[in-house]
């Protein structure tokens, strides 16, 4: 925790202090038509079969980044869109379970590699193999899946999809007010667009304009 705690406040000394002042509405972020109660402080909607979000998780690190720079004690919140393949609310379902089981940094990656790269996710069962690689077998999988738990956090981020009105992923949103513009970043690099990225949501939390 200590060395997280570190990790955040030097992240927050090198996001570009000079950003803030250009952070408008309609370029970096949108404001939300009808705002969402109760909402997430900062919340990312995405999914397995979405080609942006594994180069969003795997290659610009978006979502660890901005996670880092959240003010202690928040956190960043992850669903899963199930519209999106045959197989989108099962894959729901199974970031519920790795939610469940607090093994979304063992899940994601993985799952991401099978579905973007191997195309080897065809059945629950492939679901299953990734979660058994992970150390989870197919019987504690299937016992964590028609829990209670499992079964509520899948109606929670069903529920948030339909009350952020979620079009595309993927998609951070801030305060339930504010939606970041993914193109709205002036920062060319991989590590600078992250960077950026995370300074519009802090901002954001921080302001709230």
């Amino acid at each position: 925790m200590l060395k997280r705690s570190i990790a955040a406040a030097l992240l927050m000394l090198l996001l570009p202090a000079a950003y803030a002042a250009d952070f408008r509405a309609g370029e970096q972020y949108t404001r939300l038509e009808t705002p969402v109660a109760a909402a997430p402080a900062v919340v990312e909607f995405f999914s397995f079969y979405c080609g942006p979000c594994y180069q969003f998780a795997d290659t610009y690190r978006v979502g660890s980044t901005v996670a880092q720079a959240l003010p202690a004690g928040v956190k960043l919140a992850k669903y899963h869109v199930g519209l999106m393949g045959k197989l989108g609310n099962e894959l729901t379902e199974a970031w519920s379970v790795a939610m469940a089981l607090g093994i979304e940094d063992k899940i994601e990656g993985p799952l991401f590699d099978a579905l973007q790269k191997k195309r080897a996710i065809n059945s629950v069962e492939d679901i299953q193999r990734v979660f058994a690689a992970a150390g989870v077998d197919a019987a504690t999988y299937e016992s964590a899946r028609h829990s209670l738990l499992v079964k509520g956090l899948t109606a929670k981020q069903n529920e948030a999809v339909k009350a952020f009105d979620v079009r595309g992923t993927p998609s951070f949103y801030v305060a339930g007010k504010y939606k970041i513009d993914n193109a709205g970043m002036a920062s060319t690099s991989v590590e600078g667009y992250a960077k950026e990225y995370a300074a519009v949501v802090r901002y954001l939390l921080d302001t709230q304009p």
